[in-house]
């Protein structure tokens, strides 16, 4: 009896010295920062780009992610994450490349006020991609959109985002920095996949592809397409705390680019196209063939809203309802809300304003939707 518990201290070690073998450090090389070159002219774009190119600005948001992916890490004893420098010796299984692409710019105005000082409200919504790629492989590994709303006020409906500059880097960087930012579900799920990079979220991708407007809301709204590109980037960040959203298909040659631009500042160069992948130390050459998960589930949404008015004298109470049916792999969301507005009667035209406001609400929280 004495001999087998003497065996279980020896036990315990091997198995803690095993644990010890199998821990892996993963390294971070400096993100990447783009942008999707959509077929429409949006100055906002332009504008964008040159807000989020500032040293002090990428310094910050490279920290931030090296902190968010961190705090996933913990979830899992045996990763570690550290931070590439130029000197760290090139082994693509280890190298994690983060990227952070601008996917679209939507605002919205609202003009109030006299007619001799007419004002416009309004807020700005910028969707972006964080994505994480493998560098071996080029899989990808993890992808969250993430959406910075920034409020402003100005005199013009043409206004600038320059002024705005710093409250959108704020929000950026918050985006990785704000710890209660990463739910408990996906933290786990980015914790297994950095513990096994094959991992790959292979049970729990979508994509969004449909989103359609009743035929009350197409009349009601005034620019659909605007409305329509919210709705896709909000029911994309609602779905992300659930599942690996996978961005369209006509984003991937940006991210192919903005991908191998970051590699490339190791000094490694590409071959693309070709049937085998990996890395070759003889001619420095990285034969590479990016790789997309392929969607589990595929949703649709449907947005129907209404109107329904108080008689308040001079003044009208209006109250707008947004109901978003999400469907897909079986599975129903429905997700109805509603804003109130008190509108004077003399106002002869309202803006888009509330109903991008109830929209906004309706895709806020998954888990208060009906399923």
């Amino acid at each position: 009896m004495d001999r087998r518990l003497c065996i279980i201290p020896v036990l315990l070690a091997a198995l803690l010295f095993a644990s010890i073998a199998e821990a892996r450090e993963l390294y971070i090389i400096p993100s990447a920062i783009g942008k999707v070159r959509n077929k429409e002219d949006d100055r906002h774009k332009d504008e964008l780009e040159e807000i989020l190119n500032d040293k002090e600005f990428k310094k910050e948001l490279r920290k931030g992610i090296l902190g968010f992916l961190k705090r996933a890490a913990a979830k899992n004893e045996g990763v570690n994450i550290k931070r590439a420098e130029f000197n760290t010796q090139f082994d693509p299984e280890s190298i994690l490349v983060p990227l952070l692409f601008l996917d679209n710019v939507v605002t919205f105005v609202d003009e109030f006020g006299s007619a001799e000082q007419t004002l416009y409200k309004g807020s700005v919504y910028i969707g972006l991609n964080f994505l994480l790629f493998q560098a071996q492989s080029e899989s990808l590994v993890y992808s969250v959109p993430m959406l910075v709303s920034v409020p402003y006020l100005d005199k013009t409906p043409n206004f600038s985002l320059t002024p705005l500059a710093g409250q959108i880097r704020a929000a950026v960087v918050q985006f990785f920095t704000d710890k209660k930012r990463l739910k408990p579900d996906a933290q786990n799920e980015l914790g297994n996949c950095l513990a096994d990079l094959e991992y790959l979220f292979s049970t729990k991708t979508c994509e969004i592809k449909n989103i359609n407007l009743s035929d009350g809301t197409k009349k009601r709204i005034e620019n659909q397409a605007k409305y329509v590109s919210l709705a896709q980037m909000l029911a994309a960040q609602a779905l992300s705390e659930e599942h690996l959203v996978l961005p369209p298909k006509s984003r991937l040659p940006a991210f192919r680019k903005g991908l191998h631009a970051a590699v490339s500042m190791f000094g490694v160069s590409f071959q693309q196209g070709a049937d085998k992948s990996g890395f070759s130390e003889k001619d420095n050459v990285y034969q590479t063939s990016m790789r997309m998960p392929a969607p589990q589930t595929v949703y649709s949404m449907l947005i129907k809203t209404g109107t329904k008015d108080n008689d308040l004298g001079p003044y009208i109470e209006r109250n707008y309802t947004t109901a978003a049916i999400i469907e897909g792999g079986g599975e129903v969301i429905k997700c109805i809300k509603s804003v109130d507005a008190t509108i004077a009667k003399r106002h002869t035209k309202v803006s888009d304003v509330y109903y991008y406001n109830s929209l906004i609400n309706a895709l806020s929280n998954l888990n208060q939707c009906k399923r």
